[in-house]
């Protein structure tokens, strides 16, 4: 008798080999060192994190369940219970200061892999940060965001 372990795959292999060619968790791993723990660094948290916000776009609980469901450890490598609440927010910590540098050369690194045209982008720095902060009824620092230029 023969088991069969039925896993979903969706975008999966899509979104894992679009943040290898931009280099997620080697620029987030440069950026933020030191996030070696159970055996995932920040950067493949984040890549892991990434692949979950495309494929499964509800609350961020239970990442590891949803690993569990979808292949993440036949696609990106992690084990689903490295996945757990405390590792997340670890590299969420981390990651939290530095946002702008990653989404910066994170955002440089498509625009030379894909050929971006940026001559019609702007790069609006208030725009995002501005509605998260309003809707929470907050100030904080702002957070950068593209918009195409008409």
């Amino acid at each position: 008798m023969t088991s069969v372990v039925e896993k979903r795959l969706g975008a999966l292999p899509v979104a894992a080999e679009f943040l290898r060619r931009l280099d997620v968790a080697g620029i987030v791993d440069e950026v933020c060192p030191g996030g070696a723990s159970a055996h995932l660094t920040h950067g493949q948290v984040v890549e892991a994190l990434v692949a979950n916000r495309l494929t499964s776009p509800a609350p961020l609980v239970r990442v590891g369940d949803w690993a569990r469901t979808w292949a993440v450890e036949e696609v990106f490598g992690i084990e689903p219970d490295l996945l757990n609440d405390d590792r997340l927010a670890r590299a969420l910590d981390a990651i939290a200061p530095e946002l702008d540098r990653i989404a910066g050369t994170v955002g440089a690194r498509a625009i030379a892999a894909f050929g971006i045209d940026v001559s019609r982008l702007h790069w609006d720095m208030t725009v995002r940060h501005e509605a998260l902060s309003d809707r929470a009824g907050m100030e904080g620092p702002r957070r950068s965001a593209v918009a195409a230029a008409g």
